[in-house]
């Protein structure tokens, strides 16, 4: 099997206690059907603990959550799974957390979610280096099985073609909200319905002074509609406290008085920028790496538009969350960034939800 790796991939280590935003806590721990069975006949204390821990709730089997963390991290900070049974008892998820396999059948990606703040410092290093997110190849077995159920190949090379010009674009200085980019996936999705020749984003590289339009009424849209939850005040606090701010400096004020909320977005904008001079070339890198980690679910779906319309949401939230952040302080450092990141892209899928009543408008 042919297994493409992207370049932080093989640099990642598991820092374990002193990870700063652990996946441990915050998160539904799912348990495989390999691991349960061993749980299941575990002797001893830890046995009776496995089998106490298990839950069937929605047709998915996990570990019971206790105050909102894994009943079995540690006071240590530790698996205590792993410690005395070793990696081959816990969770695959856990195992495998946070990397993303993915299985085309011709071959095999391999890349890091940027939900664990150690991927997420590899990727802001790689980023003020300048350094590509490229892919190297290599071959070998996978233990994971095929997570697609289209067999086009055709289409696959097609996708990733176009994901290269797309982060060639993207690396020449193309804008992560440029309006082109939508109108591409457009232009693509509308070929796939009717089985016409498939453009190329370099078609479009031209067209760049139209942008995605982000103001505060798009992020209440954003916000409102999927990302917000009251149940962050105790799955995550810091992000919990960060939508209360938004909520009660931008939010509410946007309704009331829309002009007052855009002055006072730039005014926290501007203060980003301050501290990060650098922050539009870092957003163009983090929509390069959603294109290199997500494009591919394209093959999937071929919901062009919905990908990479997502992709640029996510990248404004992120800009958003990090001025919310930002406000009152006189630096930023890569390990508060890294974690910031960490904890916005474990809450970012649901942002998803809200994309249809984006496109009412």
């Amino acid at each position: 099997m042919k297994i493409r790796r992207i370049s932080i991939y093989n640099e990642f280590n598991c820092i374990g206690t002193d990870c700063p935003a652990s996946c441990c806590r915050g998160w539904r721990v799912p348990v495989d059907e390999e691991a349960c069975l061993k749980y299941l006949n575990k002797k001893g204390v830890l046995g009776t603990l496995l089998r106490y821990s298990i839950v069937k709730k929605d047709g998915i089997t996990s570990l019971r959550s206790v105050f909102n963390r894994c009943p079995f991290w540690g006071p240590d900070r530790l698996c205590t799974i792993q410690k005395q049974c070793g990696t081959d008892y816990m969770p695959l998820v856990c195992v495998q957390f946070p990397r993303q396999l993915s299985n085309f059948g011709e071959f095999c990606e391999e890349t890091l979610y940027l939900a664990c703040p150690e991927s997420a410092r590899l990727f802001l290093q790689y980023a003020a280096q300048d350094k590509p997110f490229s892919f190297s190849e290599t071959e070998g077995t996978v233990s994971y099985d095929i997570n697609t159920t289209n067999d086009d190949k055709a289409f696959l090379d097609y996708l990733l073609q176009a994901r290269e010009e797309l982060v060639h674009m993207l690396r020449d200085g193309f804008p992560y909200d440029g309006m082109a980019i939508l109108h591409y996936g457009a232009d693509a999705q509308d070929a796939c319905l009717h089985q016409a020749p498939l453009p190329h984003p370099a078609a479009y590289r031209e067209n760049t002074a139209e942008r995605f339009p982000m103001d505060c009424d798009t992020f209440n849209t954003l916000f409102f509609n999927g990302f917000y939850h009251p149940t962050l005040r105790t799955v995550s606090p810091l992000l919990y406290k960060l939508c209360k701010r938004y909520i009660r400096e931008l939010g509410l004020l946007s309704k009331r008085k829309p002009t007052a909320a855009a002055q006072k977005l730039a005014t926290y904008n501007a203060h980003l920028y301050v501290l990060l001079p650098d922050l539009d070339r870092l957003l163009n890198r983090y929509y390069e790496y959603y294109l290199q980690t997500g494009f591919p679910d394209i093959f999937e779906d071929y919901s062009f538009s919905r990908h990479l319309l997502f992709g640029m949401a996510k990248t404004n939230m992120l800009r958003l969350f990090l001025a919310l952040y930002a406000k009152n302080r006189k630096q930023l450092s890569t390990e508060e960034l890294a974690s910031l990141i960490a904890i916005y892209e474990r809450r970012a899928p649901q942002i998803e939800d809200a994309l249809k009543f984006i496109n009412r408008k």
